[in-house]
Order: C-alpha cells, then sequence, then structure tokens
C-alpha cells in the first residue's frame, strides 16, 4: 500500500508541474522561449505601422507561432 501512495503521489506532482514545463513562455532563455519571443517583437513591430494589413500581420504571427511550436500564444488573434 505504501508503494501505491508513493507512486500516486509522484504521478500527480508531475501531472501538476507538467503543464508549467509546456508552456512558451518568452521570458525563458531556452531555443523556443527565444524563438516565440521574436515572433511577439515582430508581431507588435508589424502591427504599429499606419498601413498595417492586420490580416497579414495576424497570419504572419500564427504561422511564425507555429514554426516554433507555440500555436497557444495566437490563439487569441
Amino acid at each position: 500500500m505504501k508503494k501505491f501512495s508513493i507512486a500516486t503521489a509522484i504521478a500527480i506532482f508531475a501531472a501538476m508541474t507538467a503543464p508549467a514545463f509546456a508552456s512558451c513562455d518568452t521570458h525563458a532563455e531556452d531555443e523556443q522561449a527565444v524563438c516565440a519571443s521574436k515572433c511577439e517583437d515582430q508581431y507588435l513591430k508589424d502591427q504599429q505601422g499606419w498601413t498595417a494589413d492586420m490580416s497579414k500581420v495576424k497570419s504572419n504571427k500564427k504561422a511564425c507561432d507555429e514554426k516554433c511550436g507555440c500555436p497557444q500564444n495566437s490563439k487569441g488573434l
């Protein structure tokens, strides 16, 4: 019974912490985060233009996030 309790505790801990490591945080230092940060910077730069085509800007952001493996970063666009 003690082994089952320990295994259950480990499984619960892993399930709680896994989503934290799977996110595409733009403030971290790993390769995926750097890529996502570049996408965010480019999106902000592109949308500030007076004649910016917002549908093109949003599609570029979505494509960049897909390339980085972070499609959830452009979920609300």
